[in-house]
This record gives structure tokens, sequence and C-alpha cells, in this order.
């Protein structure tokens, strides 16, 4: 259950996450704060915020390895 309220939260939290648009590419930023904090205003998580912190910058530099990688 808190793994998949994690990865839930995480995915949801990512769809604000912001690009830098440039004239040649466009560069997905990392996650800050703020995008998560939206998320869980409407949607608290039983966990403290500072795990909850952990677990979605980490997954958001799996994610974004995994981005420059394809």
């Amino acid at each position: 259950m808190i793994t998949s309220s994690l990865l839930n939260a995480f995915r949801n939290a990512s769809r604000a996450r912001r690009y830098l648009v440039g004239s040649t590419a466009v560069q997905p930023l990392r996650l800050s704060a703020r995008e998560i904090t939206d998320w869980l205003e409407v949607h608290p998580l039983p966990l403290p915020r500072l795990i909850v912190d952990e677990v979605m910058f980490a997954l958001d530099e799996i994610a974004l390895a995994k981005e420059a990688d394809e």
C-alpha cells in the first residue's frame, strides 16, 4: 500500500514537471518541492514529509537518467 501510494504520488507530481525550452531541445527539469507539495496538499500520504521527499527525489533521478539514455 505504501509503495503504490508513493509511486502514484510520484507519477502525478511528475505531471507538473517544468521543462527548459531551448532553440534546439526541450530538457526536463528536476522535480521541485513545489510540485510535490502541490500534490500532497490535495492527496496527503501517511508518511513523514522527509521520507516522501527522499523517495520522490530518488525516483526523479531514476526517471531523468532513463530519459537521458533514450
